[in-house]
């Protein structure tokens, strides 16, 4: 497995939805490469964080339009 192929593979292996082959293939890759396990730690951990923020309500409109205006010119217009 190659770390491009880990972090594509990040979101389903955190929720348990991969197959048991995958999932090993996967957790030797991690213990294997510090660049991974670093960056699947980090990613845990702010994933953590997030989900135990307070709920807000929704974006006032204009922030929004900034927003997705500053996402989209970061993005290359994509």
């Amino acid at each position: 497995m190659t770390c491009d192929e880990l972090v594509a593979a990040l979101v389903d292996f955190l929720g348990g939805e991969l197959v048991i082959e995958v999932r090993e293939t996967v957790e030797v890759h991690i213990r294997g490469c510090a660049r991974c396990e670093a960056y699947v730690a980090t990613y845990t951990h702010t994933t953590r964080l997030t989900r135990a923020l307070p709920r807000c309500g929704a974006i006032p409109p204009d922030v929004e339009a900034r927003l997705r205006k500053a996402l989209e010119a970061e993005m290359g217009g994509e």
